[in-house]
């Protein structure tokens, strides 16, 4: 049974990139994005140009994060009834008996290892997008203390 390509969404992504690839791409993209996020807080002129940025930026994640978890969402349900599918097979249909749950539930995760691998992977880089969510909003959040320590350089307050 061909996998539903959930993932083909840019075009300008060659094909022969594989989602591990894709994803190792884009959380260096999203580190890359954050860093520099961290080093424009050394001017104090900086940053109204990167509280646009951080802000927009943000908004982006945010929305990367909630597709990401769509097509998470869609994969469990494809997961789940190959599962079902396959755990049915093997309890009324096969002329094989596994002599226990974990012997028969071995044998179907085997069977399933790309949807499983998919899913790991999806998981994986949902997890690093809300670590990068966190990222930009402690950068926001750093944005005030920054101002702050300015005035006090200055002189004023």
């Amino acid at each position: 049974m061909p996998q539903p390509d959930f993932f083909n969404i840019n075009p300008d992504v060659p094909p022969e990139e594989n989602l591990q690839d894709r994803f190792k791409r884009e959380r260096s993209e999203w580190t890359t994005k954050t860093s520099e996020f961290g080093k424009s807080l050394r001017s104090v002129l900086d940053i109204p140009a990167l509280m646009v940025d951080l802000y927009s930026e943000r908004q982006r994640a945010v929305e990367y994060h909630h597709y990401i978890m769509s097509i998470l969402s869609n994969v469990n349900k494809t997961y789940r009834a190959r599962y079902n599918e396959r755990y049915d097979f093997y309890s009324f249909k096969s002329q094989v008996r596994y002599p226990n749950e974990t012997t028969k539930n071995t044998r179907i995760l085997h069977e399933l290892a790309d949807i499983v691998e998919q899913r790991e992977q999806l998981d994986n880089h949902a997890k690093f997008m809300t670590g990068t969510i966190s990222t930009i909003d402690n950068i926001i959040y750093a944005i005030n203390n920054r101002v702050k320590i300015e005035e006090i350089m200055r002189g004023s307050k």
